[in-house]
């Protein structure tokens, strides 16, 4: 059972990467999202699920009622969604959410768009028990709902896609008009010696490096020193763009096999860090190298 949660919280993590809860990328247009529920797509018949700044958002009403709870809506614009014993609440234009006792914040507040309410999808299916997949080449959301154990399982590739659905992609590219924390991170700063990644934080930016089992904030200006292999995880850096919405975001994995997918591409590197940007990913070398390149 361990083991288990230990991979869950795994795919988590990396779901979290790529829809930007800890990173958000430098896209700031919309892109129209396919969410599919064990195997079956979920149908929006009018405002319809979307990717903006890497983050998937869903009309909440739709998602959770295929997810077999019941979604109800007040005066007061508090959304509650129901399962079983399991209660809901958000407000909307809130990132404060209530969790049968428990309050948690959203990356992003609920949204009234289309007279529907959004929020973030991975923040639904996670409070509802299910496990969540990302297809990045089709824009595909796989949901696979709780086992009769209770635990989630690690989501099958929908019919008709790739056997090959890794979330990954080798050939780093940079976010056109965001590579100002690039020059500073990547350029005669970051470097892989005996084992261990070291780095001063630039004092523009910040980070957080995470694990299996925490979330520690990095301070600015502050030079750091991690090691190198298996359960150390991966660390999230970003810089705003004052004026602008979204901001420059990467994130580093400290081990080269975080999780399954990256495994494939990057599992037999164990003398550098892997650094992920969107769904384009390279190791920390090739990236500098990049970065040597960058005007």
């Amino acid at each position: 059972m361990k083991q288990t949660r230990s991979k869950i919280i795994s795919s988590v993590l990396i779901v979290m990467m790529l829809m930007g809860v800890m990173v958000s990328s430098a896209v700031a247009a919309q892109v129209t999202v396919s969410v599919h529920v064990d195997g079956k797509p979920v149908k929006f018949p009018d405002a319809k699920p979307y990717s903006e700044d890497n983050r998937v958002m869903i009309p909440i009403r739709f998602v959770s009622e295929a997810l077999g709870a019941k979604v109800s809506y007040n005066k007061e614009r508090v959304v509650t969604i129901e399962q079983g014993t399991k209660k809901i609440t958000m407000k909307v234009n809130s990132d404060t959410v209530t969790v049968d006792s428990v309050i948690k914040k959203l990356d992003v507040p609920a949204r009234l768009q289309q007279n529907r309410t959004y929020v973030p999808l991975r923040f639904v299916s996670e409070a509802l028990g299910a496990g969540v997949g990302w297809n990045q080449q089709k824009h595909l959301v796989t949901i696979t709902t709780a086992t009769a154990e209770g635990e989630k399982p690690t989501p099958t590739p929908i019919p008709g896609t790739s056997e090959d659905n890794n979330m990954f992609t080798k050939g780093f590219k940079w976010q056109e008009g965001y590579t100002k924390l690039a020059k500073i991170l990547f350029v005669n700063n970051m470097k892989v010696s005996n084992g261990k990644l070291t780095f001063t934080l630039p004092k523009e930016a910040k980070a957080t490096k995470f694990t299996l089992k925490d979330a520690v904030n990095l301070t600015p200006g502050s030079t750091y020193s991690y090691e190198l292999g298996k359960g150390k995880g991966f660390i999230s850096f970003t810089q705003l763009y004052p004026g602008r919405e979204s901001q420059e975001g990467y994130s580093i994995a400290l081990d080269s096999s975080f999780n399954e997918d990256l495994g494939k591409l990057f599992g037999h590197i164990t003398n550098d860090a892997i650094v992920v940007n969107m769904s384009t990913a390279a190791t920390l070398s090739e990236v500098q190298d990049l970065a040597l390149k960058l005007n």
